[in-house]
């Protein structure tokens, strides 16, 4: 039976970057991350990705979160964990009709073996099948030895919005009507370390360059949990399950003033702790879990694995959320 402290124990090489990280860029160093950083210099276009819905008056995302494809197995055998994620993430979108999936890290789980860009390359037909527009983020998990291949495969598959390839794993996605711009979703790499100073200069920069509706609602999506949901959960009040320690790794509670300044960001959205599931407020902005979907990952035994539909209604820029199951049965705190 895994736990996060067994889950990781498993992973020495990841261990392993995570302890000689600092030395090459940590939270202080104001380099980009070593998980996903870019030897591609940015262009036109880059960091960018567009969603288009013509006369849709809201949005439909399906979150999925930390689905550890190729976790424990020998080389690149496909176990039946992995296909029953398969078997889900196509009811998924049968059921719910998204408009797009939202992958916010853990994709595939680490590199032993240098196997990572392959196990990759595996992944993403699946993503393909399904037939909608997708995009991911990064995960302290998705270990490769050459991130910029990642990269250039990720942006290259077929209905992906990924847009990080020159960016260190940044970027928005736009998304427009026939009346312009609807939304804005950001994608930040919280890396090993959680949201550091390089993520939120980026956010910073890339929101002041903004010349086109700057204030339409917007939703953040990252892999690791921030400070303050901890600081804020409060046990037996705040609905929801919280059934493990937040870990917010070296997140020092810097990031929600930068994600709320604007005030466009309505929530944020993240994976990483796989039991838990519940929301927390600050500064206007809900923090939200979503619901691990991989059973190649730990917990399943405590916490059902299912998704998070998020809906966010253009007119007024509210977002409801809700977690979902395979069997288009849902469940929402009391």
């Amino acid at each position: 039976m895994l736990n996060r402290r067994t889950f990781v124990r498993a992973t020495p090489g990841l261990l392993a970057a995570v302890l000689a990280a600092p030395a090459q860029g940590g939270e202080a160093s104001g380099r980009p991350p070593v998980i996903g950083r870019s030897r591609r210099k940015p262009g036109a276009g880059d960091g960018v990705g567009n969603l288009d819905l013509g006369d849709r008056k809201s949005l439909r995302i399906l979150q999925f979160t930390d689905n550890h494809f190729f976790c424990g197995v020998e080389g690149l055998t496909v176990s039946e964990d992995d296909r029953a994620t398969e078997r889900d993430w196509q009811a998924f979108v049968r059921v719910f009709r998204p408009d797009l999936l939202v992958l916010s890290g853990d994709l595939w789980h680490d590199n032993p073996g240098g196997r990572g860009q392959r196990t990759l390359e595996l992944i993403l037909p699946r993503l393909e099948r399904l037939e909608i527009p997708w995009a991911t983020c990064w995960g302290n998990h998705d270990q490769l030895d050459d991130f910029q291949a990642g990269h250039d495969a990720l942006e290259a598959t077929r209905n992906s919005l990924y847009r990080g390839g020159a960016t260190h794993g940044d970027y928005r996605v736009e998304v427009r009507t026939r009346h312009g711009v609807a939304a804005q979703l950001w994608f930040l790499n919280s890396n090993q370390f959680g949201l550091t100073d390089w993520q939120l200069a980026w956010l910073r920069k890339s929101r002041a360059a903004l010349t086109a509706s700057p204030a339409v609602p917007a939703l953040a999506f990252f892999h690791i949990p921030l400070l303050d949901q901890k600081t804020l959960y409060q046990r037996n009040r705040t609905p929801g399950v919280c059934q493990e320690e937040v870990c917010f790794e070296r997140e020092s509670g810097r990031a929600l003033p930068v994600l709320a300044e604007s005030g466009a960001i309505r929530a944020t959205f993240c994976g990483h702790d796989h039991v838990n599931d519940y929301a927390v407020r600050a500064r206007d902005v809900d923090l939200v879990y979503g619901r691990a979907t991989g059973y190649s990952g730990y917990g399943g035994e405590k916490l059902r694995k299912g998704a998070k539909l998020i809906e966010l209604d253009f007119a007024d820029g509210r977002y409801h959320q809700r977690t979902v199951f395979a069997d288009g049965t849902s469940w929402e705190p009391v």
